[in-house]
């Protein structure tokens, strides 16, 4: 693709209203240091006409830093290069908003952006008679005190909660456990006309804690690079004159930059995502159901039935001059080293069956296990070869399948990212433990 004449500024528009948000590239000491000769090759080598589209790999000099002293976890990264795949998750929607129809060379600057909590909401904001409010803590409390007491009920702890107690609690900034494992702050005493303490309005606010919390967002866009249509497809090599060197993980002529995609079947997908997000070179994963027979997108209601053979899968988009498919393969291994016990309980005491295998008929039509299947689902035949190769060496203890990419179909979203979303980090690089049975 040829490559565009784009300045390496270019100005923008903020995506709700028609006010510019910035004009002239950031200063040196707001991204990552990039010379102009540097940015010019890097735009020549993947620049595109279009802005960045929902799919397409984008490289940005990132710079994020809490605002009103928001102290956020460390889930993502939020300060240098990054690479991902527009669209895909792995970092705030806000940030996918602002790359969105950016080109190389396209300057963000300080723009606010929702921290993934959500605006403060006025709607969960309650005002509640004072005396309504203490009603209400005692009952709480009643109940809590006889669910843990209920073998040495004591006669009087029906009169062990006064006023004074819930009184103490009602103070602005303090938490309030209600029932139904509600919880709400404090967050505003209004005074009755007349002064009676007692009868006061309290505020309550049921937002979550971190709502309205935001980022300050500035990034240069680096590259735009899109992925060729048929690129999550299996591409033969054999017979290949041109076929590339195979300590490569290229794709021949089909590939004109480094960008390679491959699909692996751990067990649950949740893990196997965070597991692979966290790799240095890994730019896009996304879970799927794949290897099935069905030629409609199942839903994971019909995948758990086995009927459709689908097995959860993780599709992974890596840059193979950062990270080989042999270090996705080491990583995957390690994956079901770390998870493989926990999942057969928890198959053992649902009656699945054994991880990797099928029933004892040998027909997993209706054996719901199916997905729980583990797979190397090659895209190219160096893929298919390094598989085979790899798993060999290691005796395939885990009963591991090597098949050709076949019938991949996306997740439901709230599939996407599962852990992330929960609070578990994504950072590249990352070494907490993933909290997740597969």
């Amino acid at each position: 693709m040829a490559p565009s004449n784009a300045n390496t500024s270019r100005m923008l528009f903020s995506k709700e209203a028609s006010t510019p948000i910035h004009s002239s590239p950031l200063e040196s000491t707001t991204l990552s240091s990039l010379d102009s000769t540097a940015l010019s090759e890097t735009m020549d080598s993947t620049t595109i006409s279009v802005g960045a589209q929902i799919g397409d790999i984008v490289k940005i000099d990132l710079h994020m830093t809490p605002e009103h002293g928001f102290v956020p976890e460390p889930l993502f990264d939020t300060q240098g290069i990054v690479t991902f795949v527009l669209g895909w998750g792995n970092f705030l929607p806000g940030l996918h908003e602002l790359v969105q129809g950016c080109r190389p060379g396209d300057v963000v600057d300080r723009v606010s952006i929702d921290a993934g909590w959500g605006a403060r909401r006025q709607d969960l904001l309650f005002y509640v008679p004072r005396p309504k409010l203490e009603k209400i803590i005692a009952k709480s409390c009643s109940n809590s005190s006889s669910s843990k007491n209920h073998n040495h009920h004591n006669q009087n702890s029906n009169n062990s909660t006064d006023n004074s107690a819930p009184s103490e609690e009602i103070r602005i900034g303090s938490s309030i456990k209600l029932p139904g494992n509600m919880h709400v702050v404090v967050y505003e005493i209004r005074p009755s006309p007349d002064g009676d303490t007692s009868q006061d309005t309290i505020v309550l606010d049921a937002n979550p804690p971190l709502a309205g919390t935001s980022y300050a967002c500035s990034f240069r866009v680096l590259e735009v690079t899109p992925l060729p249509k048929d690129a999550f497809e299996y591409h033969s090599t054999e017979g290949n004159v041109e076929k590339v060197d195979e300590s490569s993980d290229q794709l021949g002529d089909e590939a004109s930059h480094s960008y390679q995609v491959t699909t692996f079947a751990l067990g649950c997908f949740w893990g196997a995502q965070l597991a692979f997000s966290r790799m240095e070179g890994v730019v896009g994963t996304q879970v799927g159901y794949s290897q099935g027979i069905t030629d409609y997108s199942p839903t994971y209601e019909e995948v758990c039935t086995g009927r459709t053979k689908h097995r959860e899968a993780v599709r992974v988009v890596y840059d193979s001059q950062l990270v080989t498919y042999q270090n996705l393969m080491h990583a995957a291994y390690e994956r079901l080293d770390q998870s493989t016990s926990s999942l057969e309980l928890h198959k053992l005491f649902q009656g699945l069956g054994s991880a990797g295998g099928s029933s004892d008929s040998g027909d997993d039509y209706h054996d719901s296990s199916v997905q729980y299947k583990y797979g190397f689902y090659f895209h190219n035949d160096q893929q298919r070869d390094a598989a085979l190769g790899f798993l060999n060496q290691r005796g395939n203890r885990f009963s591991v399948e090597v098949q050709q990419i076949s019938h991949f179909f996306s997740a439901e979203d709230y599939h996407q990212h599962y852990l992330f979303k929960g609070g578990q980090s994504t950072r590249k690089g990352s070494k907490a433990m993933i909290r997740c049975f597969g």
